[in-house]
């Protein structure tokens, strides 16, 4: 009985391996985002016209997304990698992201938080979370 036992844990473990190779094969060939499956989102902001969201892959590195209003949150609008965070001067996280000349930051702050855009270190736009 117990090798009976042993075998078919065996073959339900080759099953799961196979299962599981398989979904990763379906995932890389349907061309789903790697982030849907690997990232934890650490800040969000609904703002007027935008939605931007800010993850920790697991690899450790921070992700920005931000989609244009109206959407269904299948395709970000812009996606940006290799964020920082840092403290401002009240000790709330700064995620700071570079795209050539221009820097989003998303500030966490007691508030809602805010989403600013600088284009040659000039701020040009401020979008503020919970303004819907």
């Amino acid at each position: 009985m117990k090798a009976l036992n042993n075998k078919s844990t065996k073959s339900l473990l080759g099953i799961l391996a196979t299962l599981t190779g398989a979904a990763s094969i379906l995932t890389a060939t349907l061309g789903a985002p790697a982030t849907a499956a690997s990232s934890e989102p650490v800040f969000s902001c609904s703002a007027p016209d935008v939605y931007v969201q800010v993850s920790r892959l697991y690899n450790g590195k921070l992700q920005y997304q931000a989609y244009n209003i109206p959407t269904t949150l299948q395709r970000p609008s812009l996606i940006l990698n290799n964020g920082t965070v840092r403290r401002n001067e009240n000790g709330d996280p700064v995620y700071r992201f570079r795209s050539g000349n221009y820097l989003y930051a998303a500030v966490q702050d007691t508030g809602y938080g805010r989403v600013l855009v600088y284009k040659n270190n000039r701020l040009i736009a401020t979008k503020y979370c919970g303004d819907v």
